[in-house]
């Protein structure tokens, strides 16, 4: 009878205090509450076309298949490997990308595909042709045969996709060893950048790459001290699965330095490894990085990627042609300027919105802000898709049309502006001769960053977002949920719990809503609000942990306070 009263009283508003204190994020402000017009594609029906387009080998047409088999390998003799085009069309067919093709993978199976047997082929087992072993370097690449000390981007991100994959797949080929072997490697970085831990000294990441040849950090160009943040989030991981404490010393080191910063470091997605890295480490270890400011740098206008007509790197807000895109990730434009507008990518939206999700699992006071941000850009990146735009309005449309009515292939970018229409779906390819359309693969390859984690409820614009599948290496928990109601009234949302009995907790009001429930559940969500629903074992031992609630021993809140 309490637990019957509980919910009736819940359903009817009369419910206890929802509200912890939620905290803004400034940008985020700027956006709709309910982005218009509302079209939210089915995200994970895209990831699943999108793999299924791309890794066919028997496709036939112009440009087709976009991935072919290959024994021309470098790293690991007698085996097999791919080759997969970087855009529709690529003018190098020879050339592989492992951030293309990792971030494939790794989306893939967060919506249900087992890439270890798709279309006959162990996709798994083939990447690991991607470590770079035979030259030395001992380090995934994002080609075969990589050359160091460029770019941050390309040397981290590779590494930080394969840790990804080895956590998807730990018993796929030598990925247990090399995951070690990676982050050791890290670990001289860290020390040759003046990194000590005994010392209390941090490593120096201001700079635009590192060069493992020569063990020199590169000098000049645009720097990426957000690397600092990428390599925590390296070493954490590597702690959470070995606990030798080299790594969580480095850990602490690098990110220490990129709380350190005071102006915005962010360059491009290293950034967010560190910021979900900081929420998870505060929460589970007590540290104390500047999290607000840190979450803010993901939205806010970056300076350190300036071109002629744009302020730097940073999230759209805005209408354009009539359509709401915040959300969107870009090089903003400056303040009247007509020609160009801000400058749109796709993957760095679908990484934004994947790779930030679970924070909020560890500090529930970002929940509101992080629901209204995935709405919008959920909403807003179908633009990026050839379907959704009239035919005037892209460059490439005649064979997206021809051969992916399904539209699973987005363009590399969306401008605002372009000969006098708004948006327009383009990309660099063409114009720089890299391929013969703008149609993106590496740009698409995230999309099921977001598939795997996005579900619709009964309300419309009212989503429900998993908070586990991208929380990779996340210590054992309970399966959980963020909801965020963009209304101005309350809504009553449904969803399924499964066939098995739970109790369901709501993190940010720190109490339970409903006791020894399954199958069909409604609640009542307040206007405006967002809500964290934990579904832990009926009955469950309840225990306390300082800022922690714990049922048999598995966290369910971070933040009971």
């Amino acid at each position: 009878m309490k637990r019957n009263l509980l919910s009736i009283l819940f359903l009817v508003g009369i419910a206890p205090a929802m509200l912890g204190q939620q905290l803004k994020i400034d940008r985020i402000e700027l956006m709709p509450n309910k982005p218009e017009p509302y079209i939210m594609r089915d995200w994970k029906q895209v990831a699943i076309g999108y793999d299924s387009l791309v890794y066919d080998v028997t496709k036939k047409g112009e440009y087709l298949p976009l991935t072919r088999i290959t024994s021309d390998v470098t790293n690991f003799p007698g085996r097999k490997s791919y080759l997969q085009y970087t855009f529709v069309g690529s003018t190098d067919t020879l050339k592989t990308e492992s951030i293309n093709t990792f971030m494939s993978i790794v989306g893939a199976t967060l919506c249900g595909v087992d890439k270890t047997n798709s279309f006959g082929q162990n996709w798994v087992l083939m990447s690991e042709e991607f470590f770079n072993c035979k030259n030395g370097l001992n380090l995934y690449g994002n080609r075969t045969s990589a050359v160091t000390g460029y770019d941050w981007w390309y040397e981290l991100i590779p590494n930080i996709l394969f840790y990804q994959l080895y956590a998807l797949y730990p018993e796929v080929g030598n990925f247990k060893e090399e995951f070690t072997i990676v982050a050791d490697r890290w670990l001289e970085c860290v020390k040759a950048l003046g990194g000590d831990a005994e010392k209390g000294t941090l490593p120096d990441t201001n700079f635009r790459a590192f060069n493992f040849d020569t063990m020199k950090p590169l000098l000049g160009s645009v720097p990426e001290p957000e690397a600092a943040g990428a390599m925590g989030w390296l070493f954490y991981m590597a702690y959470s699965q070995t606990r030798e404490q080299k790594y969580l010393d480095a850990a602490k080191l690098c990110m220490e330095r990129f709380s350190s910063f005071t102006s915005n470091p962010s360059y491009e997605l290293q950034y967010l490894y560190g910021t979900i890295n900081a929420a998870r480490m505060n929460a589970e270890l007590g540290t104390n990085y500047d999290l607000h400011k840190i979450l803010n740098w993901c939205f806010d206008v970056g300076p350190l990627r300036r071109w002629q007509h744009t302020l730097g790197w940073g999230t759209v807000v805005g209408n354009w042609g009539g359509m709401d895109v915040s959300g969107m990730m870009a090089a903003i434009s400056k303040e009247g300027e007509t020609t160009w507008g801000d400058f749109a990518f796709i993957m760095n939206a679908f990484q934004q919105m994947g790779i930030l999700a679970p924070l909020v699992r560890y500090d529930d006071r970002y929940a509101r802000a992080i629901g209204k941000f995935l709405l919008n850009s959920a909403n807003a990146n179908r633009l990026f898709y050839s379907k959704y735009l009239p035919i005037e309005n892209q460059d490439c449309a005649e064979w997206s049309r021809k051969y992916d009515p399904n539209s699973y292939i987005a363009y590399e970018a969306v401008r605002q502006y372009k000969d006098g229409k708004s948006p327009f779906a383009t990309g660099d390819a063409v114009p720089y001769g890299w391929a013969e359309t703008n149609l993106s693969l590496y740009s698409s390859a995230s999309v099921g960053y977001l598939g795997g984690i996005m579900e619709k409820t009964n309300v419309e614009a009212i989503l429900k977002f998993d908070l586990l599948k991208t929380d990779f290496f996340h210590e054992k928990g309970y399966p959980s949920y963020l909801f965020y109601n963009p209304y101005a009234v309350s809504k009553k949302v449904e969803i399924c719990l499964g066939s098995i009995s739970c109790d369901v907790y709501d993190a940010i009001s720190n109490k339970f809503i409903a006791k020894s429930v399954k199958g069909k559940f409604k609640f009542s969500m307040p206007a405006d609000e967002a809500m964290i629903l934990v579904l832990a074992p009926t009955e469950g031992k309840i225990t306390y942990e300082g800022k922690k609630t714990l049922v048999n021993g598995v966290v369910i809140d971070y933040n009971n306070k």
